[in-house]
């Protein structure tokens, strides 16, 4: 799964990542590359990807997490990174964060007189993204930029 945090529209823009790269096999949208402060030349490569390209993409507006003023557009992409984690992790510990789980009912007769009807499966990776100015229009860019290559010359995490 993949999770864009906007800071400009305080929205999570959670999808399938499957679904991504269909988005951009489908669409076949403009490959551009990303710059971060303090460093000569790109150190990102990714497509611009219409929002609307992308099926069952979900919009989680969450402009009641307490930390948005925090962000700084020329912070260093790990801080910017750090706090769209932490945004995220936020969402799932309110229960606001979409997921996708695989979930059957149980038939044995035992578990059932016990009261449980449904088991769930849920074994996700979800992978966080500052995509500081992306989103819908008219404050985001009407894209997310799903990227396919990057470096870190600073080394940080």
């Amino acid at each position: 799964m993949r999770a864009h945090v906007s800071v400009v529209n305080r929205t999570i823009y959670v999808f399938q990542t499957h679904l991504g790269i269909e988005a951009i096999e489908r669409t076949n949208p403009t490959l551009r590359t990303a710059t971060q402060p303090g460093v000569n030349g790109p150190t990102a490569e990714g497509w611009l990807v219409d929002v609307n390209a992308i099926k069952d993409l979900r919009r989680l507006k969450f402009a009641s997490w307490e930390r948005w003023d925090e962000y700084r557009e020329r912070a260093s992409t790990s801080e910017k990174g750090a706090l769209a984690v932490e945004c995220v992790r936020t969402a799932m510990k309110r229960g606001r964060f979409p997921f996708w789980l695989d979930a059957t009912e149980d038939d044995r007769e035992n578990v059932q007189i016990k009261g449980t009807d449904i088991l769930i499966f849920c074994r996700k990776r979800v992978q966080v993204k500052c995509d500081y100015r992306c989103g819908d229009k008219p404050l985001g860019t009407g894209n997310l930029f799903l990227q396919k290559a990057e470096r870190n010359p600073f080394k940080r995490r």
